[in-house]
């Protein structure tokens, strides 16, 4: 083994260990299974909140608002101390930009083309009562084990895309339309009979 594969070797080593010592830190703070807020009284009264453990879909073009639709359950979750973990795909999010968020209790991971793994492995850890996967590639089989995971972790998965996957297991499917108009889905194609007027608090 060269020199460079050596610390290659050691880089990761200590990436690992920083992670497990973190998750080491806050899986105490387990999610307990049900439903966590979504801050949003209109879009409780119809949702009830996020499934947890579970699945649930965001779509909508970049620039709607997805993320303004999570935002409350991020900044509620945060301010009272809980860890959230986002995984950015492409790299396009700006954490300064989450407002009320608590910035000390966010993960960010930029795993690249590995973000369907990563989301796995954090939303199986127990450490997060939230897990967001931003825009990731297609998933396939790998969101079988992404639902496996969440329920391990009793873990909340909200994902954001911009172009719905079929087959994946949710246990919730929300579309975002030009207009402000937020649907909340009721099976793979057609969407409940109310909308829900969305004002948008985030420009993702």
């Amino acid at each position: 083994m060269n020199i460079c594969s050596c610390m290659a070797q050691s880089n990761r080593d200590a990436v690992l260990a920083e992670l497990r010592a973190h998750i080491a830190r806050v899986a105490p703070a387990r999610a307990k299974p049900g439903r966590i807020t979504t801050g949003i009284p209109a879009l409780e009264s119809r949702l009830g909140g996020w499934p947890s453990p579970g699945l649930s879909v965001i779509e909508g073009r970049a620039g709607m608002g997805r993320v303004g639709v999570i935002l409350p359950t991020l900044s509620r979750l945060t301010q009272e101390g809980r860890w959230v973990a986002i995984v950015d795909a492409a790299s396009w999010l700006h954490p300064p930009g989450l407002e009320g968020v608590d910035l000390s209790k966010l993960l960010l991971v930029r795993p690249g083309a590995r973000a369907g793994w990563a989301a796995t492995q954090l939303a199986r850890c127990g450490g997060f009562p939230v897990v967001v996967l931003l825009d990731p590639p297609r998933l396939g089989r790998a969101a079988r084990s992404l639902q496996h995971a969440a329920e391990e972790g009793q873990c909340c998965v909200l994902l954001l895309c911009e172009t719905f996957e079929r087959g994946l297991p949710l246990s919730a499917r929300l579309e975002l339309l030009p207009g402000g108009r937020l649907y909340v889905k009721r099976g793979a194609h057609r969407p409940s009979a109310d909308s829900i007027l969305w004002r948008r608090g985030a420009e993702n």
